[in-house]
């Protein structure tokens, strides 16, 4: 038994050092004793997902030479995926400000690109890793040469080896459900009393991605008629005619605006924080361009991204269709449900539909799912020349696919719908020449000469646009996907959101709530169509009270808009969080007393949330045919 102690003890030493080297790198101050406690209660819980099964092989094969080697030899890879995913969920932490989920299963699709990424950015990095991986496995084979394998493991008394089993069994049962409550831990619970810097401390990367595999549909989920008839009565106008019961969020939208059938270009702009473009305050200057078009059109000063991560917020920007409570839409087996996206609004219109991401195809999926959301023509890394000028990881650079997508519009039927997504700034921030615009000595510099680039191609892009003969025939929309390296709170979520059309949007600044949900219900506003679709969010030309979903991972968030104050109400799985002012309290360390807030708009928000999660869970967004009303 000696050797499985101190297999335990390494992996507790592995977790302890993860939890020191967060505390040290993140908090801001001294972690409290709960957060300890509860950190220790999700190590066993660790400990008991990843040894369990391999420690009772180990026990059982104290007779069979052959096995026990082989168990040996399963401690050490394990050992090894431990360690890794500690070191870069601490990495991972401090670019999206969560521990990582499912973001593996991403990782190994695109295994090559991140390791090129990694060894170009990080070579030493690299370097030091081959090396200790060669000096721990030669390590391991002789601890295996020195095991002493028969009779090490199990007493020679039956009964108590009988008993130290039943003793082992019951323990690790308990440590993998957390004790002895009535529902199995979970992620969410680690913020019931901590605040979410602590909460975030207490947990740990190998946790929360083994918890990931298999818990993909951990959100709320609700569908009585009362529910469903709460959420409408939040997201819905006087011009919305729901179609059929169980179909939450399916309606019909009438205008009586004239249909306009304008183009559409919708840019979206890789990891664009609100809080490093400069018309919002940062001093920088790093997005000239954007700024000067911000006082030409419609900008939204609160607007906010779904969740933090590319992948979360494709599904939210053109089918307005959110990830919940961390469980990815793109990659889940919810992706194949019936849904109206932008693509197969606009095509029934008799609109061209294009998708532009000049990433490869398979790359976390945009390309599928793009053609899910009905849109037409899809435009990836393999249509550009081989020789096209790229980054050497993820794709062609900006300016190239910008030049691509303008030949394609020209070119195309009008009117049209251009989806374009952009690679910059992204990791690992390798640009053409002639972009080093800020020194090295100056903080996050690679970041802002990325920023700095991707504007610039914004500005050539609208000259060579403004040239065209349909640009006055043109809504373009361009918006943040997520921001970047944004920990905490508001700032994790804020984007900037601009409509621009000289010919259409007078300039103005909008302080009301807005996110990504809202974009497709508001395009189909502008151009008038009086059609059928399932947004989950609400058009930012009606009137009423405004709303923002965010999915903070360990709970959902709701922003509500209600006297001159933006609360965020924060809702675990089954219950009421807290809340917290955005104005006063942006980082969310102060949960206000629950009783300031009425219970109805409380539970009237819940609702909206699993309402959300009946939709996606039992396919109940859309129809795939839709009958005639």
């Amino acid at each position: 038994m000696k050797t499985l102690l101190k297999i335990y003890l390494l992996f507790f030493i592995f977790l302890f050092l993860s939890h020191l080297a967060f505390h040290i790198i993140y908090l801001d101050s001294r972690a409290s004793l709960t957060a300890y406690l509860v950190a220790l209660r999700y190590d066993a819980a660790t400990l008991a997902w990843v040894l369990g099964f391999p420690s009772l092989l180990y026990v059982f094969s104290y007779r069979v030479l052959a096995v026990r080697k082989y168990v040996l030899w399963i401690f050490a890879f394990l050992s090894h995926y431990v360690f890794v995913v500690l070191a870069v969920d601490l990495l991972y932490y401090g670019l999206v400000g969560k521990h990582a989920t499912i973001e593996l299963q991403i990782y190994f699709r695109n295994y090559i690109d991140v390791n090129i990424m990694g060894l170009r950015e990080y070579p030493l990095a690299f370097i030091l890793y081959a090396v200790s991986v060669v000096i721990f496995f030669i390590l391991w084979k002789r601890s295996i040469g020195k095991e002493q394998l028969y009779g090490d493991s199990f007493p020679s008394k039956k009964w108590v080896g009988v008993g130290l089993l039943v003793f082992f069994i019951f323990t690790h049962v308990v440590a993998f459900r957390g004790g002895f409550q009535g529902r199995p831990l979970r992620p969410a619970d680690a913020f019931q009393k901590l605040p979410q810097s602590e909460g975030d401390f207490a947990l740990n990367g190998v946790y929360t991605t083994f918890y990931a595999l298999f818990h993909r549909s951990a959100f709320p989920v609700q569908n009585s008629k009362e529910s469903i008839q709460k959420a409408r009565a939040l997201f819905s106008t006087p011009d919305d005619i729901f179609l059929y019961d169980d179909y939450p969020f399916l309606r019909k939208t009438n205008t009586a605006k004239k249909v306009s059938r304008k183009n559409i270009v919708f840019i979206i702009l890789e990891s664009w924080s609100a809080k490093r473009v400069g018309v919002l305050g940062d001093p920088m200057r790093a997005t000239p361009f954007f700024d000067s078009l911000a006082e030409e059109g419609w900008f939204f000063t609160n607007a906010y991204a779904t969740g933090r991560r590319s992948i979360a917020s494709l599904p939210a920007a053109i089918s307005s269709i959110p990830t919940l409570y961390g469980s990815l839409y793109i990659t889940s087996p919810f992706e194949q449900n019936a849904q109206r996206g932008l693509g197969t609004i606009f095509r029934e219109q008799g609109y061209s539909t294009f998708f532009t991401y000049a990433a490869k195809a398979g790359s976390m999926g945009f390309n599928t799912f793009a053609r899910l959301a009905g849109f037409e023509v899809i435009t990836t890394r393999e249509d550009f020349p081989e020789e096209a000028p790229h980054d050497g990881v993820w794709g062609v650079y900006d300016h190239v696919m910008f030049a691509h997508a303008l030949k394609q519009m020209e070119g195309s039927r009008k009117p049209f719908l251009s989806v374009l997504y952009t690679l910059n700034p992204h990791p690992p921030f390798t640009l053409p020449e002639g972009n080093n615009f800020f020194k090295p000595d100056v903080p996050r510099s690679a970041f802002y000469n990325a920023l700095k680039y991707s504007d610039t191609t914004l500005k050539v892009f609208f000259a060579e646009a403004k040239k065209k003969e349909w640009f006055k025939d043109t809504i373009f929309v361009l918006m943040a996907d997520h921001a970047y390296e944004e920990t905490k709170g508001r700032d994790a979520f804020h984007i900037p959101l601009l409509i621009y059309s000289p010919s259409l949007i007078k300039p103005r600044k909008d302080a009301r709530l807005v996110s990504e949900l809202d974009v497709l219900p508001t395009l189909i506003d502008l151009v008038g169509f009086g059609t059928t679709h399932a947004a989950m969010g609400k058009s930012i030309l009606r009137g009423g009270e405004r709303f923002v979903f965010l999915d903070a991972e360990h709970a959902g968030v709701l922003l509500h808009e209600k006297d001159k104050r933006v609360i965020a109400h924060h809702f675990g799985f089954d219950k009421y969080l807290g809340a917290f002012d955005m104005k006063k309290d942006p980082e969310w360390k102060k949960n206000l007393a629950s009783k300031e807030f009425s219970q109805e708009d409380i539970r009237q928000m819940q609702d909206y949330i699993g309402v959300m999660g009946y939709a996606i869970r039992d396919n109940k967004i859309a129809k795939k045919r839709l009958t005639k009303h």
